[in-house]
């Protein structure tokens, strides 16, 4: 391929953060050895691509080996020098690509470490082998790395970066301790005292910017920045590690929750208050909650199945009076004529009557009851169904972490000089897998428990509270939000003129508008009665606690 009289050579330099510190790593040692590399050889050393700070995972954002790629087509130098295969890529598909592309447009690569032909049978198997073990190491860094990031979090210590609130301070253990910012506490506590007192998140960032408060990072508030903060635990003190965390893709579904080991700023009782109310008012936006409308977001249109919406209309009497009338009216007609749909009108004093009479009645009906019995039966299998799926996951997971095991006493092996870290992955392990151990046992006793008697006795219970709620509402707002919080539609028959209602049950509703708890352990059962329950022949009831096993959407 050397036939010319003077050889024009390229370097290509690589590094990822985590390499910047190591010494022969580093771009300008790289540097430094292409460059007297070439000098021996007699190469013209024209070029050095370089990416700094880029993992070898992918090509992605990799701009240094994509210039040298396209400069490739151009016959603009004759060979590549890197200074070691991995620089290339750590992925092999990646690496062979490139090893094609060069190869494809006549230009060689030389590696000074691996000192290989790559243009030979027995150099392209050498290739392959050694692009196959970078690979192999990289997704090892990648899972101990993640390994450790989990092990921090079952302690209860902080895997993240910057947070409002907090400062991070490195302990004796040279990981990161949260600490609280008394200024930035403030914020946060703010934040959750406007939520309480019924400023949405839209309300509560322009309140905040307007004082001059901003972000960790120094950015105005946004409802976003808000929003994420109401919902996150850590505030309460609690650590929630694996949503996002890419390199444990079953973390995604179960994320590890645990008390963490900083100090709250949010006392849990305040905390899971507003947590309820997210997700109540996430099933029904602000302008269904606001104004004295009481049907507006529930009743659908008997046509087109779209909400219906309160129109005002005014005539005036012989005597020169001037009468207002509200009716609600296909919301797709209001806002866009009868290209979309009909008025389809309902006078809305008639249909509040209406519907207060239908909610009243089947509040007080056995047919009620049947039906939360057999959804609460259908819910308890399927939960059983559930709990099974996730022991068999479970299952899995301790297959897979012995298999590491063993993998990592082979380590100990070939890698005495690091035996203190194999050995500490595989205690992380061995822990894993005795709670999951737990875990499973507990399932099995959840899977062999009958809670038909249980049943009955907690809709007994919430229908008491809800009737009580129903009776002590005192004007339209009340009566709204709690529309608002178990109604989850209502369909009119315009020809029948009866309105159907699909009612709505989750642990978040009964306890925030009933004071029913979510029961967190439904196998101990108290013995105590409610106070504020009337109904005598009530017996051996949960102790205000409602354990529903999934939200119920009944149609009566």
């Amino acid at each position: 391929m050397y036939h010319k009289e003077h050889i024009k050579a390229v370097g290509y330099i690589r590094v990822s953060t985590q390499e910047q510190a190591v010494e022969g790593h580093s771009l300008g040692a790289q540097r430094e050895v292409i460059k007297r590399y070439c000098q021996r050889k007699g190469y013209d050393l024209i070029n050095c691509y370089s990416d700094e700070g880029i993992s070898g995972k992918s090509m992605d954002k990799r701009f240094g080996i994509q210039d040298l790629l396209e400069d490739s087509k151009n016959e603009q130098f004759d060979v590549v020098v890197i200074w070691k295969l991995s620089r290339l890529s750590r992925k092999l598909i990646d690496t062979l690509s490139i090893i094609d592309t060069l190869s494809d447009n006549n230009i060689a690569l030389e590696s000074i470490s691996e000192k290989t032909d790559f243009t030979s049978t027995s150099g392209i198997l050498m290739t392959q082998v050694m692009a196959s073990i970078n690979e192999f190491e990289r997704n090892v860094t990648a899972e101990n790395v993640a390994l450790g990031h989990k092990a921090k979090a079952h302690l209860g210590e902080w895997n993240g970066g910057r947070v409002l609130g907090y400062n991070s301070v490195q302990n004796e253990r040279r990981g990161n301790t949260l600490v609280v910012n008394p200024q930035e506490a403030k914020i946060i506590q703010l934040i959750f005292d406007y939520y309480l007192n019924g400023k949405g998140y839209r309300a509560i960032a322009n309140e905040l910017n307007h004082q001059g408060f901003t972000t960790k990072r120094g950015n105005s508030f946004s409802t976003i920045a808000v929003k994420d903060i109401l919902k996150n635990p850590l505030y309460k003190g609690e650590i929630l590690y694996g949503k996002k965390a890419k390199n444990i893709k079953e973390l995604q579904d179960d994320p590890i929750i645990v008390k963490g080991t900083h100090e709250a700023i949010i006392d849990p009782i305040t905390w899971n208050k507003v947590n309820q109310l997210l997700q109540i008012r996430s099933r029904n936006p602000e302008r269904n909650r606001t104004g004295a409308n009481v049907l507006t977001g529930l009743i659908k249109c008997p046509a087109c199945g779209g909400h219906m919406v309160v129109n005002n209309s005014y005539y005036t009497r012989k005597d020169g009076t001037r009468i207002k009338k509200k009716y609600y009216v296909c919301g797709a007609f209001k806002n866009k004529g009868t290209t979309a749909c009909n008025s389809n009108s309902i006078n809305a004093d008639e249909a509040e009557q209406k519907v207060s009479e239908r909610f009243k009645e089947l509040i007080n009906s056995d047919k009620l009851v049947e039906h939360l019995l057999l959804k609460m039966k259908m819910n308890s299998e399927n939960g059983k169904e559930q709990l099974q799926k996730k022991k068999e996951i479970l299952t899995d997971k301790i297959i897979t972490a012995s298999n590491h095991r063993l993998v990592y006493q082979e380590k100990i092996k070939s890698e005495p000089n690091l035996s203190d870290i194999w050995q500490e992955a595989i205690n992380r392990l061995a822990a894993e897998c005795d709670e999951f151990r737990d875990e499973i046992f507990n399932i099995d006793q959840r899977i062999k428990k009958d809670y038909s008697d249980y049943d009955i006795e907690q809709i007994t219970t919430l229908m008491n509270a809800l009737i009580r709620k129903s009776q002590s509402t005192t004007n339209k707002t009340e009566l709204k939000n709690l529309y608002l919080a178990f109604i989850k539609q209502i369909q009119w028959n315009k020809e029948t003129k009866k309105f159907d209602i699909q009612l709505h049950f989750d642990e978040t509703n009964i306890a925030e508008y009933l004071g029913i708890k979510p029961n967190p352990d439904p196998d101990s059962r108290p013995t105590s009665i409610p106070d504020n329950l009337p109904n005598a022949n009530l017996k051996n009831l949960p102790n205000g606690r409602f354990f529903l096993r999934g939200a119920l959407d009944i149609w009566v």
